[in-house]
């Protein structure tokens, strides 16, 4: 018998892979999220360790790594930057309605972005000992976040045989370009532009010039950079273009949702996992303070704009309408989750600050009416999953697309950033808690997320272990990715076309037109002749 069971654990070892997840460990819905899929490798018998990618100095993180994973930090600090400092310079814009006198302030913070990731993969390029053990450690899948594509030179320079692209949200645009997903602009707007799939023709020429405009920034600003750093560096002048090895990329997997999100063409390389470590299932019932609150009035109302937004960096003139707007609805309380101490002296009594919030567990509890967020994407998974409608104010990125989505689908309610005020607010929480037909939608879509037929932790688990078996998936590549931009659309067989008709055309036009002039002659001597 004790023969049997060391034959079943030395099985278990020999079949198990080793995977690593690099993390950019700069914001927490970033590491939850790798977090999240490295768990789920981790619980299905394998190997895998964390690479922390630390460009800030000064950013900590809550977020708990199960014991069964490791993790290996990596410092790629940037002299000057800080958390913080990035964080001042968000807020001078995130609050506010931006237009084209802001394109100024906001390239120059994608700039600093841009600059940030590139200053830190030299520092990572440097560190021999780091590359040494990349490479020594022998894995055997590593998954390559989307903000850099450092860590696709990484995974290529230490000879990593297969790696995923990981999108901690929707598909990004560049990253659909680059494999070769079908991009049609007249109904797939822009990651980040405000809008649904159905357009008029202003909104589908945004749309086009968005989509052009979004794969050139990012080789500008990110990858035509790092691809240089791993020439220079590795002394290798013929390294590859990252977005050139990103082309090949075997899998991409999404942190979306078919149910959900915009329906679009993909590719078979496309797996989708959103909803994944959610778990509101297992919520917990609430204590201390937040109980007592559950028990007061018709219900609650839970505000938070994430990890990302700091709340009590709004605009004064926001906090007034947001206080003037909750105290006016007395029957429900409010939970914010606020981390300044501004507020405390001139709260309403139903208004309650936290610094954190048991966000899963308030979303479930059957008090609680609407969800008052920014409308990033976690958020908005976390809403579907718990069957609560929401009240948007989306911020900057994703976010407003993401409220058009939750709008379209039918369980959310829009505001503008610049239509923030006490009536702008209260008309909206009303028509969340007054028309039954945002809690019925959004019900319904939380049902079918339940009760769809792979659940996302299967979908990554399978296809993360079917990866590591073979190596790579040529086999999904689509040829589109071979054809340059006039044969990808067809238009040289558009254009042949064109000309073929108009020769024809143009040939059947001279041709009746010489028939009708030999029989206007033939006429016209017969009747010479006659006279």
């Amino acid at each position: 018998m004790k023969l049997i069971a060391l034959f079943l654990l030395l099985l278990g070892a020999v079949s198990a892979y080793k995977y690593a997840v690099f993390v950019p460990y700069m914001a927490n819905s970033q590491v939850q999220f790798c977090t999240r899929v490295a768990e789920v490798l981790a619980n299905g018998g394998h190997d895998v360790t964390m690479i922390h990618l630390s460009h800030l100095p000064d950013y900590k993180t809550d977020v708990k790594i199960p014991k069964n994973i490791k993790v290996h930090r990596v410092e790629a600090y940037v002299e000057g930057l800080t958390k913080a400092l990035l964080e001042k310079e968000q807020s001078a814009f995130i609050f506010k309605d931006t237009g084209l006198k802001d394109m100024p302030a906001m390239m120059s913070m994608f700039s600093r972005f841009g600059k940030m990731f590139q200053d830190g993969c030299r520092n990572i390029v440097r560190n021999k000992e780091f590359m040494k053990w990349l490479e020594n450690e022998k894995f055997d899948v590593a998954y390559s976040y989307i903000y850099s594509s450092c860590p696709i030179g990484l995974i290529h320079a230490a000879k990593i045989p297969s790696w995923v692209w990981l999108n901690s949200g929707a598909l990004m645009d560049f990253v659909a370009e680059t494999v070769g997903v079908p991009i049609i602009p007249s109904y797939v707007p822009p990651l980040m532009m405000e809008s649904d799939d159905e357009m008029g023709f202003f909104f589908r020429m945004k749309s086009f010039i968005g989509h052009t405009l979004m794969t050139v920034l990012h080789r500008r600003m990110t990858s035509n950079g790092e691809t240089q750093i791993f020439r220079d560096e590795l002394n290798d002048p013929n390294f590859p273009h990252t977005m050139d090895l990103g082309a090949k990329c075997p899998l991409v997997i999404v942190n979306s949702n078919e149910l959900y999100d915009l329906p679009r063409p993909t590719l078979a390389k496309v797996v989708n996992i959103g909803g994944l470590g959610v778990g509101f299932d297992s919520a917990k019932p609430l204590t201390g303070e937040f109980k007592k609150i559950s028990e007061t009035g018709k219900g609650m109302i839970v505000f938070s704009f994430g990890s990302v937004a700091a709340a009590h960096d709004m605009p004064l003139e926001w906090k007034n309408s947001i206080l003037e707007a909750f105290s006016s609805l007395p029957d429900y309380q409010f939970l914010m989750r606020y981390v300044a101490d501004d507020l405390n002296d001139r709260l309403p009594k139903n208004v309650h600050l936290f610094k954190w919030l048991p966000q899963k567990d308030l979303l479930l509890h059957n008090k609680t009416k609407a969800f008052i967020t920014h409308g990033g994407y976690n958020s908005m998974q976390e809403a579907i999953s718990a069957g609560v409608p929401l009240v948007t104010i989306a911020l900057f990125g994703d976010q407003p697309k993401n409220s058009k989505v939750a709008k379209k689908h039918g369980f959310a309610v829009n505001i503008q950033k610049g239509e923030i005020s006490k009536k702008t607010i209260v008309k909206a929480i009303m028509e969340i808690v007054e028309n039954d037909s945002y809690k019925q939608k959004v019900s319904r879509l939380s049902a079918m997320v339940r009760a769809q037929p792979m659940k996302p932790a299967e979908r990554l688990l399978k296809w993360s272990e079917f990866l590591a078996e073979f190596k790579t998936l040529d086999n999904l590549e689509p040829a589109g990715q071979k054809l340059n931009f006039f044969q990808y659309h067809s238009l040289d067989v558009i254009t042949f076309l064109f000309i073929v008709i108009f020769i024809v055309f143009y040939i059947g036009y001279r041709f009746m037109r010489a028939v009708i002039r030999c029989c206007f002659c033939k006429k016209c001597e017969t009747k010479t002749k006659k006279d």
